[in-house]
């Protein structure tokens, strides 16, 4: 994605203020319905919160209120490099339902677009929203009398489409390289295992060994193969099936990747991460969050 860039003057608690004079219109970055389609959010290019993408909330001619939940901007400095970017949306990645069968009925839906439920608690969570295309717009299951062209969909996350119909379809999507890092925070559960629903911002394939989940802390090894941590699923996207199960199930141990079912082979260089394709980093039972720091691999 492309986006407006500048440099950070100063930050206080969760706004931050840009170098200079931006001159922005008071709320431009913030959606309005009818009257702005775009929901923004702000990306960090550099400095300690590299990576770390948090929603506008509000802006003025020179400031973002952004949307941090419980993290915190304290390491954010003067002459950090911030881009503001809009959200995907259902209308801008199927664009009048480009790459999808449209839906004749409510009751009868050709395709349909499953949202994880990235907020609940425990594994193998059912979605959370489930969309279609009918009448030249995207409606939602429960929600139909209502336009959900604008809905977006969440960064570095994924999402399932799901073909009622055997016709097959083609989406092509056009964008930009993220050239910096990518941080992502993995949720994790006192008492349950936590999924995680990852897609990365990446345009070419990277390996385990690459993917930076063991150099950044973010991915637990586990004692023994027969004892795992944490684990990464895999989906085999050219098999023909619904609620499919993990084609693949991976670990760290002993100093390497390793692959359930393959014994001790190191499997580090395996290129697990395909642009357009999401995973699942299932975390043990822990009561910290880490930061998954990506860097590109060109």
């Amino acid at each position: 994605p492309g986006g407006t860039r500048f440099i950070v003057g100063s930050v206080s608690g969760n706004v931050v203020t840009a170098d200079g004079s931006p001159n922005w219109a008071a709320n431009q970055f913030v959606y309005a319905s009818g009257i702005q389609s775009n929901t923004y959010y702000a990306r960090f290019t550099s400095g300690a919160a590299e990576g770390r993408i948090y929603q506008i909330s509000a802006n003025t001619a020179n400031t973002l209120t952004l949307a941090i939940g419980s993290d915190s901007l304290s390491g954010v400095v003067a002459d950090d490099g911030v881009s503001i970017e809009p959200y995907w949306t259902l209308n801008t990645a199927f664009p009048n339902g480009a790459g999808v069968n449209a839906s004749p009925t409510q009751g009868n839906r050709n395709t349909e677009l499953l949202m994880p439920n990235t907020s609940g608690s425990g594994i193998n969570l059912s979605a959370t929203k489930i969309y279609f295309f009918n009448s030249g717009i995207w409606k939602q299951v429960t929600d139909t009398g209502n336009n959900h062209n604008d809905d977006i969909l969440q960064p570095n996350s994924h999402f399932i489409v799901r073909a009622n119909v055997s016709t097959n379809t083609i989406l092509t999507t056009l964008g930009s390289a993220i050239t910096s890092k990518l941080a992502l925070s993995l949720q994790t559960q006192s008492a349950n295992e936590q999924d995680n629903y990852i897609g990365l911002l990446r345009p070419s394939a990277i390996s385990l060994n690459e993917s930076g989940l063991i150099t950044s802390g973010a991915f637990s090894a586990s004692p023994l193969p027969g004892s795992r941590t944490d684990e990464l699923l895999i989906f085999d996207n050219t098999a023909v099936a619904r609620n499919k199960s993990a084609s693949a199930v991976y670990y760290y141990w002993n100093n390497a990747w390793r692959l359930v079912g393959a014994g001790s082979t190191d499997v580090g260089a395996n290129q697990v991460f395909q642009p357009g394709s999401g995973i699942i980093i299932r975390k043990e039972t822990n009561n910290v969050s880490p930061i998954w720091t990506n860097a590109p691999n060109w």
